[in-house]
């Protein structure tokens, strides 16, 4: 066989279904090159001489529409009069979040709230006072933390043993009550909790249903008191995020679409189109950044909430939307080459400068504002350690909280690079488990995790834990 011919048939195995594996398919067909480069020229050049008939193949492939570069079209119904987008009218509540410059942390298990079921979604309010999970049996379970951490439940013996040594305290439970959603005749059916948000000081709750619905409920007066329900998605609302000011909610679902909903009137406010995929997470620019960025000579600091909104999907898409511009299209974070597409987590660091992305080939991708679209780092972890699933950083901007399938880790961001030292400790107690949440309180001094596949692939052991945090150096 002729060179030329070799590469012809390897050439459109690659394009056309063959199962190949010599050429990377990325650089073959451009993907990741700048935008002044001709994806025709990068398919072209990546062969050696090939025939006529394969190049124009090629061309014609090439012409097809750029799935990736259109903007899917959200088939959601806005409401007229539209609601409005409280961020940018009020400003936010006011949060103790507590910054330090200790070195690292030592973070020990000491918690454990017994649970039969996948916890798909945890919250809780600024001071953890109250915690509050939901899952696949269909109800949302209200925790006393307080009670918890000052010990007035120990685990009996036989509760310790599937548990490390440290955990000695049992979860108190103070109430619960049923998920219940609205099927087609009227019938409140249960529904399993896909997402949830807590108001900061427990006056009512939000949370995602499987069929689209989103229901607001009340907790301090008359618990458990569905007051009404927000039905635009089609499909299971993976994500929620009460927005800095409280007035507003951000909805995030498996139909693609990202709405952002007005409490005060229970109408649509915008919907934001851009994900190919199921959304995984949501989440607000800290505040704090607009204080730090004050300068003596510029005008006074704006008070309104950050106007900066991170969404990831399930496919490995990170955008970061500018909500003060109506139409304007998102800024795109690339994918790095040869990483499979996944993404179920994301996390701002403290400074809201650098956004933190969790990969399903044992990474964390950091990406710098206004450095590009190209992660500016990546964190490995050990191989096999399993994709990813939950972010969370401490308080002393440097300490990064990692879940993936086998532990938990804590990566110190400022040793990273240095090769005399291991970059991350493990924090016991998880192993062998998807981790759906990491929740930190605002002073960094108390952790919780909870173990859940949020209705997407992974394997949970039903562990719901809790850490007391002490800072070190």
């Amino acid at each position: 066989m002729s060179d030329t011919a070799f590469n012809d048939d390897l050439l459109e195995k690659e394009l056309f279904g063959g199962d190949s594996d010599e050429l990377d398919m990325d650089e073959m067909m451009g993907i990741g090159l700048d935008d002044d480069n001709s994806m025709a020229g990068a398919a072209i050049s990546a062969v050696v001489s090939p025939s006529t008939d394969v190049k124009a193949k090629v061309e014609a492939k090439l012409e097809e529409p750029k799935l990736q570069a259109q903007v899917p079209k959200l088939e959601i119904e806005l409401d007229d009069p539209a609601g409005t987008l409280t961020v940018l009218d009020h400003a936010p509540r006011p949060r103790n979040m507590a910054t330090n410059s200790c070195r690292t942390y030592d973070i020990l298990p000491t918690m454990a709230f017994l649970n039969q079921y996948q916890i798909h979604a945890a919250t809780s309010v600024s001071n953890m006072r109250w915690v509050f999970t939901g899952g696949e049996d269909g109800y949302i379970k209200k925790w006393d933390f307080y009670a918890t951490v000052n010990n007035k439940q120990p685990l009996t013996l036989g509760q310790r043993h599937s548990h490390v040594d440290s955990v000695a305290k049992g979860g108190v439970m103070a109430s619960y009550w049923e998920h219940n959603d609205v099927n087609e005749s009227g019938v409140d059916v249960l529904s399993p909790v896909y997402s949830m948000d807590v108001q900061s000081e427990a006056m009512w709750l939000v949370s995602g249903m499987k069929s689209g619905s989103i229901a607001l409920w009340t907790v301090r007066h008359d618990e458990g008191r569905r007051i009404t329900l927000l039905s635009k998605h089609k499909k299971p609302v993976s994500v929620l995020r009460i927005s800095p000011d409280e007035y507003g909610v951000v909805s995030g679902a498996w139909d693609r679409a990202v709405l952002y909903w007005d409490l005060n009137t229970g109408k649509l406010a915008r919907a934001f189109a851009g994900h190919m995929s199921q959304i995984s997470s949501i989440e607000f620019q800290p505040w704090s950044t607009q204080v730090q960025a004050q300068d003596v000579d510029t005008e006074p600091v704006d008070k309104r909430a950050s106007p900066v909104l991170l969404t990831t999907s399930i496919d490995g898409q990170c955008l970061l939307w500018d909500m003060r511009a109506p139409k304007a299209l998102p800024q795109s974070f690339h994918l790095p080459k040869k990483t499979p597409p996944w993404a179920t987590s994301a996390c701002w660091s403290c400074d809201g400068r650098r956004i933190y992305v969790g990969r399903r080939n044992n990474t964390v991708d950091e990406y710098e504002l206004g450095m590009g679209s190209q992660p500016s780092r990546t964190l490995k972890l050990p191989m096999n350690s399993g994709p990813v699933t939950a972010l969370a950083m401490m308080g002393n901007s440097r300490s990064l909280v990692c879940a993936s399938t086998d532990n938990v880790r804590m990566w110190d961001l400022a040793s990273v690079e240095r090769r005399s030292s291991v970059p991350f400790q493990i924090i016991p107690g998880h192993h062998g488990g998807t981790i759906s949440t990491i929740l930190v309180d605002e002073t960094s001094r108390y952790m919780l995790t909870t173990s859940g596949n949020r209705g997407w692939d992974g394997s949970s052991n039903n562990v719901f834990l809790g850490y007391e945090v002490t800072p070190i150096g």
